[in-house]
C-alpha cells in the first residue's frame, strides 16, 4: 500500500487557536500550583455537536467564552463557593471546525484542541461516517490518554502508529468483524501532541489502495504558559 500522507502531518489545515488577547489577565505565572483540571472527555454527540465533560477539583468554576475566530475559551478557575467536581460544557461546530482552549488560571498552563468534523445527517442512522458510530478521548490522570470508539456492523479495524508523522492511525474498511467496541490508550508525542486519524478504506474492489481520510480527525496540544 503507498505511502498516506495524512491530515495531521501539518497543523496549518487545523488553524489551530491563537492565544487569546486576555491570557495575560487570567494566566498568572505560576507555574507549581497544583492544576484544577484533573481530567476530561471530549465526545461528539449524535445530532454532530460535541461535548466536554470536566472532572476538576472542589470549589473550581468553569466558564467558557466565545471569540472573534470563532474558538472556545475555556477558563478554569477557584470558586468561592462549593461547584461540583464534574462538568460538562457543549460546543458546537463552525464550518466543520471546532476549536477550544482550555486554560487553567492558577497555573498558566494552556491545552489546545483541535476537531476538524462535519454536522451532516448523511450517516444520522448509521453514526459518525459509514464505518464509525461514535468515539470520545479522554485525558487520564497520568497524562495519558484512551480512546473509545465504536464502528458499524461487519467493519475491520486496525490500529497503526505512524512514527513518522506522530499519528495514531484507525484503519476501518467493510468485512467479516464481530467486533464493534474499542479502547486504546494513547501518550503524546515529543512534540506534546495528541494526533488521531480515522482512514476510511473505500471501492476496494477496483484498488486496495483506494482510501479516504474522513471526518472526524483530532489533535490536542498540551502547552506551558508561554505557549
Amino acid at each position: 500500500m503507498k505511502k498516506i500522507t495524512f491530515f495531521f502531518a501539518t497543523l496549518s489545515m487545523l488553524y489551530l487557536v491563537s492565544c487569546s488577547s486576555n491570557d495575560a489577565e487570567v494566566l498568572p505565572n505560576n507555574e507549581n500550583a497544583e492544576s484544577k483540571l484533573q481530567s476530561y472527555t471530549l465526545k461528539r454527540n449524535t445530532d454532530g455537536t460535541y461535548y466536554i465533560d470536566f472532572n476538576v477539583a472542589e470549589n473550581t468554576e468553569i466558564n467558557t467564552y466565545k471569540n472573534p475566530d470563532n474558538s472556545n475559551e475555556v477558563v478554569i478557575s477557584e470558586s468561592n463557593g462549593q461547584t461540583a467536581n464534574k462538568q460538562s460544557t457543549n460546543f458546537v461546530l463552525e464550518n466543520d471546525f471546532l476549536k477550544v482552549n482550555i486554560l487553567e488560571s492558577n497555573n498558566g498552563k494552556k491545552t489546545r484542541i483541535a476537531v476538524e468534523d462535519e454536522n451532516s445527517s448523511t450517516f444520522a442512522n448509521k453514526g459518525i461516517t459509514e464505518f464509525l458510530n461514535n468515539y470520545s478521548v479522554t485525558k487520564n490522570t497520568d497524562g495519558t490518554f484512551t480512546l473509545d470508539f465504536e464502528v458499524n456492523n461487519n467493519v475491520q479495524t486496525e490500529f497503526i502508529y505512524n512514527k513518522v508523522e506522530g499519528v495514531y492511525e484507525v484503519h476501518l474498511k467493510n468485512g467479516d468483524a464481530k467486533t464493534k467496541n474499542f479502547s486504546r490508550v494513547l501518550e503524546i508525542n515529543d512534540n506534546d501532541a495528541l494526533k488521531i486519524d480515522f482512514v476510511n478504506y473505500k471501492n476496494l474492489g477496483r484498488s486496495e489502495e483506494t482510501y479516504t481520510v474522513d471526518k472526524p480527525k483530532v489533535v490536542i496540544l498540551s502547552l506551558s504558559d508561554e505557549g
